[in-house]
């Protein structure tokens, strides 16, 4: 147990010691939750005729309809998901 606590200790020093992430990365982790909620939904629209018919005239434009924030990684999921 004391062995434990003392790696942890210097796991802890070692951690302080490092320089702090870059903001982009930090920004990036906070998004990824919703990203993947954003991701289900698009699962469930691009089975939709109708959703990619709107994406294909306004990809913007059809996010917002469909109720989610329209943003450059997931527009590009989108078609992704659309060409496979």
């Amino acid at each position: 147990m004391a062995n434990e606590l003392h790696l942890e200790i210097e796991l802890a020093a070692a951690l302080r010691a490092t320089a702090a992430p870059p903001q982009a990365w930090i920004d990036a982790a906070v998004a990824i939750p919703a990203m993947l909620a954003d991701l289900e939904s698009i699962d469930r629209l691009v089975a939709s005729g109708d959703f990619r018919d709107a994406f294909a005239r306004d990809p913007e434009r059809a996010l917002v309809d469909a109720g989610l924030e329209p943003s450059v990684p997931l527009v590009a999921a989108v078609r992704e998901r659309l060409a496979a």
